[in-house]
């Protein structure tokens, strides 16, 4: 008889997969909602993205917390947190009759369930039944942002169009808060016992791993937060912006919005793809492959100058999309590998508070500029510095592992 390992890591994936394509199902269409919500509340462009950059740093911010609730309770009550703030955001956000409502609704209850099902979640449930190929493990549950992004970018534009952005909202609330029943019937002690000898691979019997004091006290720790704060603020001062600026070149809504799908639907490829490179390749050489193509994206953004321009809009969408969260699962697998742990779950926690400021500020600072400046060319600049300073950090603690080898 087989035994029923062989099948449970699998199933884990998929089930941080969906969870990950439930609740970030705000984050990942917020692009599509931003035009109608400026119409809506007649706001200017900051004051809109600001609501996104407010999700980013509660991400950031809730990160201790949320590795703090699973070290002391489990994964199973981190994940019902997650989906009941991400469902009841969505219905929150439908019923908004002001701004500072929807940055309630959609910036701190959605930025909760972020911290909640993202990398800390990941890292706890897949990092006690994968080892050789932890990497690739985490890649395909962050892929879920790339997947959710394609599936659900559209289908808020179809919501939208055949009623109006409220309903969509409504619509995507209630598609999250279903799920929690079938989560609850899991197995979820087997999920939490993890598979014996990665555990003992991970823990050595009589120790507890290294403290999140001792590991505030290193190098390596700082270098990641840095990549990870570095790396968010150059992606997301673009995210929330990205199908308005393509419409400001000529393109519909709809065109727009649709090649930010296909950007979604690379990133899931590349998340796989340049995380199977670091484990099989080298750290180093998927980690500098990441950022180079990232950058190389943004510079094919900047040069659309309109809806014929299809081999910059591909380029766009290949380049900037495969290696969006790509290196999400590089910072998580190089971590748990130096901090696995009792206490895992607060470091990679406090390392998501980077991230989050980093999001946020990239977020709020990318609509600054568009205001101040009246164009985007400011905004491409602070991407473009933003990702080498990220790769800096990054390849530091990649050579580090590949050393240690």
């Amino acid at each position: 008889m087989k035994s029923p390992n062989r099948w449970l890591p699998l199933g884990l994936v998929a089930l941080c997969f969906t969870l990950g394509v439930a609740t970030r199902a705000f984050n990942d269409s917020f692009a599509v909602f931003v035009p109608r919500l400026e119409r809506a509340f007649e706001a200017p462009r900051a004051s809109i993205t600001g609501i996104y950059s407010v999700a980013m740093i509660a991400i950031g911010l809730c990160g201790p917390f949320a590795g703090l609730i699973v070290d002391r309770l489990g994964p199973l009550r981190l994940a019902l947190l997650g989906l009941v703030a991400a469902g009841g955001g969505g219905v929150l956000a439908s019923q908004a009759g002001a701004l500072w409502q929807l940055y309630l609704a959609l910036g701190v209850a959605i930025g909760v369930s972020g911290a909640a099902i993202g990398g800390v979640f990941h890292a706890a449930v897949l990092g006690r039944w994968f080892s050789a190929r932890l990497g690739t493990a985490l890649a395909v549950a962050w892929s879920a942002s790339g997947i959710g992004q394609m599936i659900l970018a559209p289908l808020a534009q179809a919501l939208i169009e055949a009623h109006d952005w409220r309903f969509a909202y409504l619509v995507l609330g209630c598609g999250v808060l279903a799920i929690i029943v079938p989560v609850v019937l899991l197995p979820w002690k087997r999920v939490d016992a993890g598979d014996s000898a990665v555990m003992v691979l991970r823990r050595p019997p009589g120790t507890s791993g290294p403290s999140l004091g001792r590991a505030l006290g290193e190098l390596p720790f700082w270098a990641l937060s840095l990549s990870y704060s570095m790396t968010a603020v150059a992606i997301f001062c673009l995210a929330p912006q990205v199908v308005a600026y393509l419409a400001s070149r000529g393109l519909t809504l709809t065109h727009a919005a649709h090649v930010w799908a296909i950007t979604g639907l690379m990133m899931p490829l590349g998340m796989i793809g340049f995380n199977w490179l670091a484990d099989r390749g080298g750290r180093v050489l998927g980690a500098a492959s990441a950022y180079a193509c990232s950058a190389l994206g943004v510079v094919a953004l900047w040069l659309v100058d309109g809806p014929d321009d299809w081999p910059l809009l591909a380029a766009f969408a290949v380049l900037f999309g495969s290696t969006s969260g790509s290196r999400g699962p590089m910072i998580t697998t190089l971590a748990t590998l130096r901090y696995s742990g009792a206490h895992l779950g607060r470091i990679l926690g406090c390392m998501t508070i980077g991230m989050g400021i980093g999001a946020g500020l990239g977020a709020w600072i990318g609509g600054l500029l568009l205001d101040v400046t009246g164009g985007y060319g400011a905004v491409m600049v602070l991407s473009l510095v933003s990702l080498a300073i990220a790769a800096a950090g990054l390849i530091f603690e990649a050579s580090n592992r590949e050393r240690m080898r």
